[in-house]
């Protein structure tokens, strides 16, 4: 049995980046309290916890408000604790304008020098960075600024690799239609299914019975 392209109603564009071309199971119990998302809106940690223990979901939108707001609120708290120590340590002026040590002279921490991020190459001072980044040897540590804008690309290069596969799936399932096989098309439509159930499940297709004979089949 032949299957023509003309048989066959044309298969809609898959775009991950459209929230309303997709409907989930998935509640965010965070500040925007979006319904029925799909797996693609959550990490694949806060996923495999949901499925696990059953935690509360909470999507990628709000957890990375959450911790940008964080980040800002420890960076403002190290910076004030550094002007504080800065002015318990520095010289005052009296009259005549001769200067005294004040604030305890010794006993005050003396300030830390600044460090150079291994990514923008600025001298900044150590409240621009997070701890883990401090802690690293020296010429290794990046700024609160720069781990977050490398967070954002890796993020954006992953939707974008997910969407390139489904464009790919997709074009390669329209070629099968015109070809008029039918195991390419079932083929096609398996692997197009597969990617598109990765998007509303957040789970990734397994093969399964590779190896054994009979060929393979997606699972998710």
């Amino acid at each position: 049995v032949n299957i023509t392209s003309s048989s066959m109603p044309p298969s809609k564009p898959v775009n991950i980046t459209s929230s309303s071309q997709w409907s989930g199971n998935f509640d965010c119990s965070g500040p925007c309290r979006r319904k029925r998302l799909v797996g693609e809106e959550f990490s694949k940690k806060a996923m495999e916890k949901y499925r696990r223990e059953g935690k509360v979901l909470k999507c990628k939108q709000c957890v990375a408000a959450a911790e940008a707001v964080e980040r800002k609120a420890a960076q403002d708290r190290a910076e004030a604790k550094a002007k504080a120590c800065g002015d318990d340590s520095g010289e005052k002026e009296v009259k005549g304008g001769s200067m005294i040590s004040g604030g305890g002279g010794a006993s005050s921490p003396p300030l830390q020098p600044p460090v150079t991020c291994a990514a923008c190459q600025q001298s900044l001072p150590p409240p621009s960075y997070n701890r883990n980044q401090l802690s690293k040897p020296s010429g290794k540590a990046r700024c609160r600024s720069c781990v977050e804008e490398a967070v954002a690309k890796e993020a954006e290069a992953v939707k974008s690799t997910k969407q390139d596969r489904l464009e790919k799936a997709q074009r390669d399932l329209e070629d099968a239609k015109r070809s008029g096989d039918t195991k390419k098309i079932i083929a096609a439509e398996s692997v197009l299914a597969a990617l598109e159930a990765e998007v509303v499940t957040g789970l990734k297709p397994v093969m399964l019975g590779k190896g054994r004979g009979r060929g393979g089949r997606w699972s998710s």
